[in-house]
Parts: structure tokens; C-alpha cells; sequence
């Protein structure tokens, strides 16, 4: 069921609406802290995935930036899916634009949990850490499947 949806950078008119998705998967992250983070645009990537009737169904924000151990490292403090019928599925959309979006990285890195707030965001002592997320190594020929 790919049909109809829509990977691409969040448009701002939809800030408000991606936020209550974090709503949904993190209560503690405050609308402050959202609006901070829809605010730094040289500091956060922020790529929503909408279904065919324009809801927001999926939701990631990242940087890149230079890890000590992992070199080149796309950062994803934020990933959330919605969708009570095809969570699968926009899951693995909103993945693969990540993928194709981490050309000259290393690694990938989805944090374990969802930020409390935008200060653990952008703390560099949390980005530095190798102790928490899922890291995941990007291969550097990418499978035709991903072209």
C-alpha cells in the first residue's frame, strides 16, 4: 500500500500538526521545545511522510555532524510512525528516504528513546556518546534496490 504517499521536508504549515504526533510518542516533549527545534533549520532535518489524504503519518528529524568513533553520522533523535493499518509500510518509507538522505555517512543513529527536551537534543556530550540508539552502518554501494 505505497499508493498516495508523500515523503518530504516538513512544510511549516504543517509544524503544528507533525507535533501532535510527537504528542502521541512523547508527552514530555513540549511545544517550546518543538517550536526550537522547527526553528533551527541549520541545525535539524526534519522529513514528514504523508498519506494519500494529507496526514501527517510519519514524522523524523536528524543532523549530521562528526562522530569521534562513528565518523559521519546522521543523527536521529526523533522517528515516529502513525498508522493503525500500515505502520510497516511507513516505516520502511520514511527509512529509505533517511537512507537515500545519508549519502557520505557512515552510520545512522535512532535514538533508543525519544528526547525529553531540546537541550538533550542538542547536547554535543549526548551526540559524542556511542552508548545509546540503534547504530546502523550505511553501506557505501548502495543496493540497486535503493537507487
Amino acid at each position: 500500500m505505497t499508493s498516495g504517499y508523500c515523503v518530504h521536508l516538513l512544510h511549516l504549515d504543517d509544524a503544528l500538526i507533525a507535533y501532535s504526533l510527537i504528542q502521541v510518542a512523547a508527552p514530555c516533549f513540549s511545544a517550546d521545545d518543538w517550536a526550537r527545534v522547527v526553528a533551527s533549520p541549520d541545525r535539524w532535518t526534519l522529513v514528514s511522510l504523508k498519506d494519500p489524504a494529507g496526514y501527517v503519518r510519519g514524522l523524523a528529524v536528524y543532523r549530521i555532524g562528526t562522530h569521534p568513533i562513528a565518523g559521519r553520522l546522521m543523527d536521529v533523535p526523533i522517528f515516529a510512525v502513525a498508522s493503525v493499518i500500515d505502520d510497516v509500510t511507513i516505516t520502511d518509507l520514511l527509512f529509505t528516504s533517511l537512507r537515500r538522505r545519508s549519502a557520505g555517512c557512515d552510520y545512522m543513529r535512532f535514538w533508543a528513546q525519544f528526547p525529553g527536551a531540546f537541550s538533550e537534543m542538542e547536547s554535543e556530550d549526548r551526540f559524542r556518546r556511542w552508548d545509546h540508539g540503534l547504530m546502523f552502518r550505511i553501506d557505501q554501494k548502495p543496493s540497486p534496490a535503493l537507487l
